[in-house]
């Protein structure tokens, strides 16, 4: 919800230079006393608020040896992330620093490393990522000069949250793990524990709840995490997120709960107001939507008592929820309408998914049905562009993965080489029967790589497969079907033969869901792929492109036989038994189709042709098949 310095909420040293640099410097001539001091300053950072950002640029100055140019130029680069109110000034002071450092004629890199995150952390909320991604890279790449694991964790750490917080979950993941490789080196307990919290942060905004919560969870229950009020408010929050995303709701209450006692006890109204409103995004979901109200109220004077704007867009949200709840539609649309207006003009498909529903529920009951119909319309596409990004950032994951165990698989190849031809070296001087030994060791260490080697192909062979398949039902996912679909289309046209695609919609399936949680909804659909799956011909193709979606790729058969497939699937779906999942529970699908038509441009055409039959079976009452016209 913020963008943060990983050491506190704001950075920076201009409100504390008055305290810090109108006294003398003590007469302190141990530098090794100012490097311990640094070194916990890396560690622990500069505060949380301004007062102990304050204290904490006093007690470093304390240790500073007088006249030694470098510390001096470390103490105003580490003083630089102290806790500040002044985003502003705290920029141009920040700005300063890196000019002053680029100009000596030796740049320190790890003075340059802080000042860059000081820079990369007290950039505007509003600034573009790419322009805070281009500090945290200089920063990260100042921090491999410095040569010192601890500055790189750290900065790698950092790097990783704000690409966590610009929806580059990959890159987050990516750069959080790297952190965790070389601060377990370190041996810093409380460092590691603070990383593995910003991993668990990235994998719940990817959406992959049970790693997250796995992080999270464990993070609360680390004594490095508990006894820093800051990381456990931090770890407290993201699991009411988590647990309020996965329909939690006892849970999330009872966190967020925790959350703002801390926050509240540590004089942290930002993070209070945060808290309040995540509980009220409960309580206007699945709770009383009075209290909710109240909460989002409490949670902007939260806000204005920090001098924080507060996220005023999920604050409009959640009003219309509660006011939705209450009945009074016409305020409930107002908010709703602020709302997804803000999410359109950002193009966030996440959050424009939470509440296009919402919108469209209340539209409903006003009886504003085309308003309706547009608004699960543009749910559809934005909930397929969200989860086809986040789909996208795991393949990349695992690709990067892959690539990574590739180049470890590359560099044990190199070692092993070189370690052969010194063997091989030393050998010459020794006898034969040494030669003979230096052989076979060869040899051996040459099956092992093959062996790697195999079982790289092998992985490699799998992952392809996992990339190009849906993990809920088996069947082919959207990119394995546009890919098969062009080439379907290349053959057909080619050898003069027909194709077929039906597009699949189940009917009414958010209210399976809404009725019987998502685990039924899960299970519903897999047995309706596999209903799909039995029907259709070996040589035929079905895979799932949506959340209930589903298109059958059908080469070699006309128009006729098709309709007559798509009757049977029907005929199958509505047929199922599903007493074990829901005693009584039935569902139906709508079918539309089509057949490549001479003026289909491409693949995308026709299966535009047979989405628009979907639609008009929907509209004439679901349950049926519909043909496609003529393109």
């Amino acid at each position: 919800m913020l963008r943060s310095f990983r050491h506190g909420s704001a950075l920076c040293l201009l409100l504390v230079t008055s305290v810090v640099w109108a006294s003398p410097a003590p007469p302190v001539a141990d530098p090794a006393a100012f490097d311990a001091a640094f070194a916990t300053a890396l560690r622990e950072g500069m505060g949380t608020t301004p007062a102990e950002g304050a204290a904490a640029v006093a007690a470093l100055r304390a240790t500073l040896p007088a006249n030694d140019l470098l510390r001096e130029r470390r103490f105003v680069a580490m003083a630089c992330s102290a806790a500040q109110n002044d985003r502003t000034a705290a920029l141009a002071w920040a700005d300063t620093l890196l000019v002053a450092e680029q100009a000596r004629p030796s740049p320190d890199p790890t003075s340059l490393a802080l000042v860059h995150t000081c820079r990369a952390a007290f950039l505007a909320p509003t600034t573009d990522a790419a322009i805070i991604k281009v500090a945290y890279d200089a920063a990260v790449e100042a921090a491999q000069r410095s040569a010192d694991p601890i500055l790189l964790g750290q900065v790698l750490s950092w790097r990783s949250g704000a690409h966590s917080v610009s929806g580059d979950f990959t890159e987050s993941l990516i750069d959080a793990l790297a952190a965790q490789r070389v601060l377990e080196e370190s041996g810093e307990p409380f460092l590691i524990a603070a990383n593995l919290q910003n991993v668990g942060i990235a994998y719940r905004r990817m959406g992959e709840y049970a790693r997250a919560g796995e992080y999270l969870e464990r993070s609360l229950d680390d004594p490095e995490i508990q006894s820093r009020w800051w990381y456990r408010l931090i770890s407290l929050l993201q699991l009411g997120y988590l647990y309020e995303e996965t329909l939690r709701s006892d849970d999330a209450r009872a966190v967020l709960g925790k959350a703002i006692d801390v926050c509240t006890a540590n004089d942290s109204p930002t993070y209070c107001g945060y808290a309040r409103l995540a509980l009220a995004s409960v309580e206007a979901k699945d709770g009383d939507p009075g209290k909710a109200l109240a909460l989002v109220e409490r949670s902007m004077a939260d806000f204005q008592a920090a001098g924080e704007p507060g996220d005023i867009v999920m604050a409009n949200f959640i009003r219309g929820q509660a006011l939705a709840r209450q009945g009074r539609d016409a305020d409930a649309l107002a908010m709703l309408d602020e709302a997804v207006a803000a999410w359109t003009k950002e193009d966030n498909a996440r959050y424009l998914a939470l509440a296009l529903p919402v919108r469209a529920a209340v539209l409903e009951r006003i009886r504003r049905y085309e308003a309706v119909i547009a608004d699960l319309r543009a749910f559809i596409a934005v909930k397929d562009r969200d989860n086809d990004r986040r789909a996208d950032q795991r393949t990349d994951l695992i690709r990067e993965q892959f690539e990574a165990e590739r180049r470890e698989i590359e560099n044990a190849q190199l070692r092993a080489r070189e370690r052969l031809r010194e063997q091989e070296i030393q050998a010459l001087d020794q006898v034969r029967r040494w030669q003979r030994m230096a052989l076979g060791l060869g040899l051996l260490l040459a099956a092992l790589l093959a062996i790697l080697v195999l079982r790289q192909i092998a992985r490699a062979k799998r992952l392809q497969a996992m990339a190009m398949t849906d993990p809920l039902t088996g069947l082919a996912n959207r990119r394995r079907m546009e890919f098969q679909g062009r080439i379907a289309v290349r053959e057909a046209r080619t050898a003069g033969t027909p194709l077929a695609l039906l597009a699949i919609d189940i009917d009414h399936f958010k209210a399976v869901n809404d009725a019987y949680g998502h685990a039924t909804g899960d299970a519903v659909l897999a047995r309706i792929a596999q209903e799909c799956q039995r029907t259709l011909r070996q040589h035929d193709l079905i895979g799932r492109i949506g959340g209930e979606e589903f298109t059958g790729l059908l080469p070699g058969t006309s128009l006729e036989t098709a309709v007559q497939v798509a009757e049977r699937i029907r005929g199958g779906v509505a047929a199922l038994a599903l007493d074990d999942l829901v005693p009584g529970l039935r569902v139906t699908i709508s079918l539309g189709v089509a057949a490549l038509d001479r003026q289909d441009a491409d693949f995308a055409s026709l299966l535009d042709r047979s989405d628009k039959a979907l639609y008009r079976a929907k509209e004439s009452g679901r349950n049926r098949v519909e043909v496609a016209t003529a393109a």
